[in-house]
């Protein structure tokens, strides 16, 4: 069980969005309409809506009520029961006119341990964010802005609850207590949406969050391995270096320490002298060596900044496929056959130039595309085996393969387990990963700067 927190907080009571003024407010809280120091417009990151949040929430009450209030207008035969902008009509009876509520995976304790990693939340909120749409459709969301700049990441997520089916008054209206009613809060904010801010964070953070059984390791695809390996070389070259330079900082010490030793023995006769020099050159030719092995770490160095920036290029590259990836991604986890193209205009649609340039042809009519996406399945990891209709423009599936053992089995058998939560290598969780190798080889950088300034510190008085 983890032992990492969740929290979903909701507006209430003195947080109450009960005015215009309590609504602007929360507007210049969440995005930070303030002079601060602290502010970096690179850590207030907007996943719903505009900069403008107040205008956001007035833009759901036109979409929602406009019709509603129109046809509530024209039953009224009294002109002071009508309503002429429902935003103002709300605002003044001084009632909640919108919700605000706060999700928080994990608490400062934690994010101190783990700061490189709270970029990473943005993808955990933002798929967040589109669960709470799907679970509670009647809380109109107008506003979602994540706020990575504090103790800990968190989302601010502002909207209008939407309650339908009143007797009286207009027949859909502005209702906090009939949409949060005690079941929602515990059924969907407290077990739903636990639940899968559990799985994104579990996925993304590869950590556990409370209430919850721990679960095994996603297994790596084969860009992840390689990535993770190259991580492995770059800690031990790393180590190396650390070891290397507390070398020479002995190096040196001792030979500051046999500089002062020297000057007395000179008093001294001939040969307390000749074997001084004779010391000193042993521990000039140790230093000697030492250097020589930094200079080989350092050509290592660069041979790993070199392979990095093929790795960082390709991933570049690969990243511009993303949505035809997550295009073909959806097609395979449908079932469907795959329209890649028009044979008779001779016309290839993206996804058909892409499974082109990523087919890997088994046997004439069959092939397979392993690097563009994998499954998890209870066969192991698997890739579908397609039949090539009409060369090259249409795609259908006819069975999965596992990519290691090159077993078969029939797409009745396992398309039901073919879903997207079970994929594996996607190129967010790579690119997370090229970054982490990154701040690791500036750091390795950092320490060969360091080494040479102590290797120039000492040829300053040899």
């Amino acid at each position: 069980m983890g032992n990492t927190s969740y929290t979903a907080h909701i507006s209430n009571k003195k947080s109450a969005i009960t005015s215009k003024n309590k609504l602007l407010g929360v507007a210049k809280h969440n995005l930070r309409k303030y002079k601060s120091e602290e502010y970096s417009r690179d850590k207030i990151i907007i996943i719903k809506g505009t900069d403008d949040l107040y205008q956001d929430v007035k833009n759901v009450y036109h979409q929602e009520f406009d019709d509603v209030v129109k046809e509530y207008n024209e039953k009224q035969k009294r002109a002071e029961r009508k309503i002429n902008d429902y935003f103002e009509h709300v605002a003044e009876i001084e009632q909640d006119m919108a919700v605000e509520i706060i999700f928080q995976c994990g608490d400062k304790a934690f994010w101190q341990s783990h700061e490189f990693e709270k970029g990473i939340m943005y993808h955990v909120y933002k798929v967040l964010v589109n669960k709470l749409e799907e679970v509670l459709p009647e809380f109109k969301i107008a506003n979602a802005v994540i706020h990575l700049d504090e103790a800990s990441p968190h989302v601010h997520v502002v909207g209008v609850p939407v309650w339908e089916g009143a007797k009286r008054g207009l027949r859909k209206k502005v209702s906090k207590r009939n949409v949060f009613t005690p079941e929602t809060l515990s059924v969907i904010l407290q077990d739903k949406m636990r639940e899968a801010a559990w799985n994104y964070f579990r996925y993304f953070i590869n950590e556990d969050l409370s209430e919850k059984k721990l679960g095994r390791n996603h297994d790596l695809s084969v860009m992840e391995y390689k990535v993770a390996k190259e991580r492995e070389n770059l800690q031990q070259v790393k180590e190396e270096y650390t070891n290397k330079k507390k070398a020479l900082e002995d190096e040196v010490q001792f030979m500051k320490l046999s500089r002062d030793l020297y000057k007395e023995f000179m008093k001294s006769d001939e040969r307390e002298r000749k074997q001084l020099k004779n010391d000193i050159g042993i521990q000039k030719q140790a230093l000697q060596d030492v250097k020589l092995e930094l200079e080989e770490n350092v050509e290592k160095v660069k041979e790993v900044e070199s392979m990095l920036d093929r790795v960082k290029s390709f991933m570049d590259g690969f990243k511009l496929f993303a949505p035809t990836i997550e295009d073909y991604a959806n097609q395979v986890e449908a079932g469907r056959q795959i329209e890649a193209g028009n044979s008779f205009r001779g016309i290839l649609y993206e996804i058909g130039k892409l499974l082109e340039a990523f087919k890997e042809l088994l046997k004439e009519g069959l092939c397979w595309f392993p690097r563009l996406m994998k499954w998890k399945t209870s066969k192991g990891e698997v890739a579908p085996v397609f039949y090539e209709k009409r060369d090259g423009y249409d795609y259908e599936i006819m069975e999965y393969m596992n990519v290691v053992t090159k077993e078969r089995y029939s797409k009745d058998e396992i398309q039901w387990e073919i879903q997207a939560k079970n994929r594996t290598g996607t190129v967010e969780q790579m690119d997370a990963n090229l970054d982490a190798m990154i701040r690791d080889l500036q750091e390795i950088l950092r320490i060969n700067a360091e080494q040479k300034r102590l290797w120039e510190e000492y040829r300053k008085w040899k």
